[in-house]
């Protein structure tokens, strides 16, 4: 049973099938954000195998008639597909008896404060963290902390979705406002606001598999990011880290500690960590597959990928167990570039991405927008307008090749009415 096979997760079908196993989609609300709904693989489910889940039942009547649903179908295993459905696919799997992640209500796999708390009670760096509705008590303990800039943000969104950088009291309560008149990327009206100590240092992220609570780290990456026209952070460029690179060295062991902290036992997780003089702080962590993969690529400098990896331990959990080792050396230089759109405006072609796909280091183009849709700045992941993988064995010819992508967007590449 896959929940919300959006993004990442529309591969899992195709990579599931490879191991002998079927798949039931199930869709965790009865609306799905249009950032999700274009990346879902039709083609992957009958009908038959298609189920929508409204959690407004009377008493919990519709979850009950979903786990009986699915009781008769006789699954093997729950996954989510993206962050949409990470809290459905916790509730389903321990309804079911099935094998997973260790069931919180607390949800420390989704909430940023329980998420911290948690880590923090097993010993680990973690940001202090406050979650609240109410700004005065925000003000108080903002004032009361006077460590600025603070990180203001929802408890439940992902990637940089409403996420704020408060250099004193006014933008806080500025953010504060937005983040509460708005919904976050899974498209739930934001009930509570999280501020959080601001991290000094540099970002990265692991990507990890888990079989009955033993870890892999499959890949760590280093997080490029640069100002957003909000204020915000917005995603730049990733590249990967060697095994022997001393910051994987230092995030590799942290990052299974945290994992044993948010009862992350079963599938995959993607884990954002800042690299201080205080040593790694988690910053979230999602027990889903990273975003916006396109696998193919990825094999080419790993050997293997996130989603690869995924199916393999959840259809045949036995042998993964037993070749899980090391991260892998890297084959290749590879530089993952988030597409930055200043235009806005409905796109009348997409013929100028044929320049990007000229460039002598590329590898793959995954765009989120067609002809005909509207387009804003970007100023978070959901803006972006895609995202563009750059290979090559010399990294300064990939450099050079960056630099022209974005050259070309600042100039013509998007055209818009």
């Amino acid at each position: 049973m896959i929940i919300d096979a959006y993004s990442t997760g529309r591969y899992l079908p195709d990579a599931l099938r490879r191991h002998g196993v079927s798949c039931t989609h199930v869709q965790s609300s009865p609306e799905v954000p249009d950032f999700f709904a274009k990346s879902f693989p039709a083609e992957a489910f009958p009908a038959s195998e298609r189920l929508v889940y409204d959690e407004t039942g009377l008493d919990g009547a519709n979850l009950d008639a979903l786990v009986t649903e699915l009781r008769a179908r006789n699954p093997a295993f729950v996954v989510a597909g993206s962050e949409n459905g990470v809290d459905l696919a916790d509730t389903l799997t321990a309804r079911l008896g099935l094998p997973g992640n260790t069931f919180d209500a607390r949800r420390p796999r989704r909430d940023k404060y329980e998420m911290a708390a948690a880590v923090r009670a097993h010993g680990l760096r973690a940001p202090d963290t406050l979650r609240t509705e109410d700004f005065d008590t925000a003000l108080s303990w903002a004032k009361a902390y006077d460590r600025w800039p603070l990180v203001v943000k929802p408890a439940d969104s992902a990637g940089t979705d409403n996420v704020y950088f408060c250099a004193d009291t006014v933008e806080l309560c500025t953010a504060f406002d937005r983040i509460l008149r708005s919904r976050n990327l899974m498209g739930f009206v934001n009930r509570t606001v999280v501020l959080q100590e601001y991290l000094a240092g540099t970002e990265y992220f692991a990507n990890t598999v888990s079989v009955d609570g033993r870890h892999h780290v499959a890949e760590i990456w280093r997080y490029h990011k640069r100002p957003g026209r909000n204020g915000s952070a917005i995603y730049d460029y990733e590249e990967p880290l060697a095994p022997d690179d001393p910051a994987a060295r230092r995030i590799h062991p942290y990052v299974l500690s945290v994992l044993d902290a948010l009862g992350v036992r079963q599938g995959p997780a993607h884990s954002e960590i800042m690299l201080t003089d205080h040593g790694p702080t988690l910053i979230e962590s999602g027990a889903r597959l990273a975003g916006s993969i396109v696998p193919e690529v990825v094999d080419r400098v790993f050997g293997t990928n996130h989603v690869a990896l995924t199916a393999r331990a959840l259809g045949d959990p036995a042998g993964f167990a037993a070749e899980a080792g090391p991260m892998p050396a890297l084959r290749t230089n590879l530089r993952y570039v988030s597409l930055i759109s200043p235009a806005a405006g409905r796109l009348t072609s997409l013929d100028r991405f044929d320049r990007v796909r000229a460039l002598e280091s590329f590898a793959a183009l995954s765009l989120g927008v067609d002809v005909g849709d509207r387009i804003a700045p970007t100023v978070d992941s959901a803006t972006s307008p895609g995202v563009c993988y750059l290979v090559h064995d010399d990294a300064e010819q990939i450099k050079r090749d960056y630099e022209a992508l974005r050259v070309m967007e600042t100039e013509d590449l998007y055209e818009v009415d």
